[in-house]
């Protein structure tokens, strides 16, 4: 399996209007730094919260990594960003890889 690391997640305005997600584990796409929204590939972030993040606001503290061994694991470096995907808006979060 690969490694986790530490997280913030920065919600789009539209996801904290409507709520942070209330639960502890997400599988959704992301993409790596420069990559573009829809064309290039995305790959399935898996994002575990100790709470929620309804309970935690924005940003949200999460432990991440990708869900098959042919992802992009060197994009997960410390200082690196992510783009996600979020279900409900539609809109896509910040990922800031702490370690």
């Amino acid at each position: 399996m690969p490694p986790e690391h530490s997280a913030w997640i920065t919600w789009s305005d539209e996801r904290v209007r409507r709520g942070p997600p209330a639960m502890t584990e997400t599988i959704d796409p992301a993409w790596a730094e420069g990559a573009e929204v829809g064309r290039d590939d995305a790959w399935s972030l898996i994002g575990h919260f100790g709470v929620p993040p309804s309970e935690q606001g924005n940003p949200s503290e999460a432990l991440v990594r990708f869900l098959v061994a042919e992802a992009p694991h060197d994009a997960l470096r410390a200082g690196a960003h992510l783009r996600l995907f979020e279900r409900g808006p539609r809109c896509s979060a910040t990922v800031e890889i702490v370690k």
